[in-house]
């Protein structure tokens, strides 16, 4: 109690203007970063990362888990995952963690197709790689919250990947690398599935290469793949009879909530990924700081698992292979098992 009346005193004291806003848990904040330079030498102006901050800093300032999102995600996407009461779902105690969700660029809340200047909306928004995201994001984290360390990364899927990135740009900014569902690289099926998704966005006569203008395009082939390769078919076939297929349908191809630009931009970010750069993925491994927990789906359609299953085995990371039918959407079916493994990883 003497210390946090003391803490009041020290604050009532300074002057008004210098007090920094104070954000409830979970609002949606903005790092401004002025220019983010590009892996592709162009630059996004006025660039901006959003963010959302649970828990409090410790004195160490060693406590902090940053958790980027998924394709096409957003930070309000990833509430569920985080909290300060147990959950099935819950992977960061927000008790023990100052917990950092990070909108990655393209995702309609940082910089993005669909909010930038009008010299950079829409088709004219430059292309962008996981690398760029995740320096974008190291920005927000130094520059505006200034951190200098964090405890752990954890990302699911594109965020997975993100983390593995993380590794390799930033290795000793960090302790705990936790990638779901993520790759360090992709497979030539992988490849192929994200491949086909880009020729189904091109292909809707409504995209218009990207200049569709106010009206967003259907996109319904590209929506009825993405919902046919989240799961399996034993999935598929299980919760789905026949009879209720047209009602499926209705749902596949129901519009998505993001800009179509947004999700082409987000989706090359994606084909685009390198972590390796010309070495093998053993030596890229092997040069991480990071202590690993890797967490693959045994039947995703999306990701295939033995990339990360090589890397574990190169870094001698722990591992847990999740056996179920629910491919990508580990999280539909075996939430419980992921929340221990992860929870139980941090504490260290």
């Amino acid at each position: 109690m003497k210390r946090f009346a003391g803490a009041l005193m020290m604050v009532a004291a300074l002057p008004l203007f210098l007090l920094p806003a104070i954000a409830e848990d979970g609002a949606q904040q903005f790092a401004d970063l002025g220019q983010c330079t590009l892996d592709s030498g162009q630059t996004i102006h006025h660039c901006r990362v959003g963010y959302r901050t649970f828990g409090t800093l410790n004195a160490a300032g060693d406590n902090a888990v940053l958790m980027p999102t998924w394709l096409n995600g957003r930070t309000e996407d990833l509430l569920s995952l985080v909290g300060s009461a147990p959950s099935k779902t819950r992977l960061i105690d927000t008790t023990k963690f100052y917990v950092v969700l990070l909108d990655s660029l393209g995702d309609g809340v940082s910089s993005s197709p669909s909010n930038s200047d009008d010299d950079q909306k829409g088709a004219e928004f430059p292309a962008i790689t996981e690398r760029d995201m995740v320096r974008a994001e190291y920005r927000a984290v130094t520059e505006v919250l200034h951190l200098k360390h964090a405890h752990a990364i954890v990302g699911i899927s594109m965020g997975g990947e993100q983390t593995f990135e993380w590794a390799v740009t930033y290795p000793e900014f960090f302790d705990l690398a936790i990638p779901i569902i993520g790759t360090p690289q992709l497979t030539s099926y992988d490849l192929l599935s994200h491949t086909i998704a880009e020729d189904a966005m091109l292909a809707d006569p409504d995209y218009k290469g990207g200049k569709y203008g106010e009206k967003q395009p259907p996109l319904k082939l590209a929506n009825e793949l993405l919902k046919m390769q989240l799961t399996t078919p034993q999935f598929r076939a299980e919760h789905t009879d026949r009879k209720d297929f047209p009602a499926l349908l209705e749902e596949a191809r129901r519009p998505e909530r993001q800009d179509a630009n947004d999700r082409m931009r987000q989706l090359k970010a994606v084909l685009a990924q390198e972590v390796l750069h010309g070495k093998s993925l053993v030596e890229v491994a092997k040069a991480t700081r990071a202590k690993w927990l890797i967490i693959v789906s045994a039947h995703d359609h999306i990701v295939y698992p033995g990339p990360a299953l090589a890397w574990a085995k190169a870094v001698g990371a722990e591992t847990y292979i999740s056996d179920t039918p629910c491919g990508h959407l580990i999280l539909e079916c075996d939430a419980e098992q992921v929340s221990q493994r992860v929870e139980r990883f941090l504490a260290q």
